[in-house]
């Protein structure tokens, strides 16, 4: 008599195991992809302020103006500069007044949500921070001597490493001399991401 050859395949017990291995790895790495995600997130954001802060001083030595970004959730129109916003612009000096170099508003564009959620506050040293990095035409800080900090955090996510949340919150760094740099606050001494 001829005999049927084995099915292959999986019983429905051990589909049911497999099944639930999958569901415990995944629940276990969820919290870490999404301390990921916000950290992309706040990484994305910071290097969009470096590169305007950058324009605006290149823009300052190219054209041998004082130029300007100004941090601000004001209209464009209006350029309110604030201490605290999302929306920024660079701008140029022009005779009586500011021509607009580059901009670029939070609530536009693509990835505009994750924008939104996102706080970004300034300090200054010699100068009350009013929401503008200026830059003469050598590309040093205006005023001369002062130098600037803009703190990039997302607390929707939660708080930063340095406050003892799990969030890597980043800063940028403006020296009197013009030079800018983005580091990380909670980043260990010696490490080249600290501040």
């Amino acid at each position: 008599m001829l005999s049927r050859p084995d099915a292959g395949g999986f019983t429905l017990v051990e589909l049911l195991i497999g099944m639930t291995l999958l569901g415990v790895l995944i629940a276990l790495g969820a919290p870490s992809m999404s301390n990921y995600l916000q950290n992309s997130k706040i990484a994305n954001a910071t290097s969009g302020y470096y590169s305007a802060i950058q324009t605006a001083r290149t823009e300052a030595i190219r054209r041998n103006v004082m130029t300007q970004f100004v941090l601000t959730d004001a209209p464009f129109s209006t350029m309110t500069p604030a201490s605290a916003g999302r929306s920024w612009a660079v701008r140029a000096s022009s005779g009586v007044g500011f021509s607009r170099v580059d901009a670029k508003d939070a609530a536009e564009g693509e990835g505009s949500k994750s924008s939104q959620v996102l706080a970004v506050t300034g300090s200054a040293s010699g100068v009350t921070f009013d929401g503008t990095i200026a830059f003469n035409g050598f590309g040093a800080t205006l005023p001369p001597g002062s130098s600037y900090a803009l703190d990039v955090k997302n607390p929707a996510a939660g708080q930063c490493k340095g406050d003892g949340g799990t969030i890597r919150c980043r800063r940028i760094t403006v020296s009197p001399g013009g030079q800018i740099a983005a580091c990380d606050p909670a980043a260990l001494t010696g490490d080249s991401r600290a501040c």
